[in-house]
């Protein structure tokens, strides 16, 4: 096997590094995954179509991301959990439950906030789960550069740059439904 050369770091330690990887990348896994159900949950909340329709161009990359985490397991010569495994069955448990909860603090602070309508709020909690989501990419690629697997930073870098253009739209989209949820109590 052609491993990387890291400068006073014996083979057990690059394994225990590498090993150290995998419940980050499950983690990796699993704020993609909730962020992909809020970002599909709140496409169809949304009643503006010009929103609705940029919301839904996202979830396809939002998919591939979600699949491209298992690119990175691969990456760092370390296997998935299998989707029948129990490690595999938990990862859309916790991210359905991560992402209902998320919901649920979107609307309660809503609600503190005075806003009618659940769409802004879902945008407000798509906003912050992408955010985490990106985060988890990021992370991913620094362990490659740290672990010098350049094809771990090969994966994760377009992903977090793409993610981070598609902040940037959802955020426009949150600050676009501002004035209507908050000034005239309208949901959008």
């Amino acid at each position: 096997m052609n491993r990387p050369l890291l400068v006073e770091l014996d083979d057990a330690t690059v394994t225990a590094h590498l090993d150290r990887v995998a419940p980050w990348l499950v983690t990796t896994r699993t704020l993609q995954s909730a962020y992909r159900k809020i970002l599909e949950d709140t496409a169809d909340a949304v009643g503006e179509p010009h929103i609705r329709g940029w919301l839904r161009e996202i979830a396809a990359p939002a998919r591939q991301h979600e699949e491209a985490v298992s690119d990175l397991y691969r990456a760092f010569g370390r296997t998935a959990p299998a989707a029948g495994g129990a490690a595999g069955k938990l990862v859309p448990v916790v991210a359905t439950v991560l992402g209902a909860a998320r919901e649920l603090v979107g609307e309660a602070e809503g609600r503190l906030a005075g806003v009618r309508g659940s769409a802004w709020r879902h945008m407000r909690m798509l906003l912050l789960s992408n955010l985490d989501a990106i985060n988890g990419f990021a992370v991913a690629e620094q362990l490659g550069l740290a672990l010098g697997r350049p094809d771990a930073v090969d994966i994760a870098f377009p992903i977090v740059a793409e993610k981070t253009r598609h902040q940037l739209l959802i955020r426009e989209c949150y600050l676009e439904m501002a004035a209507n949820a908050i000034l005239y109590r309208r949901d959008v």
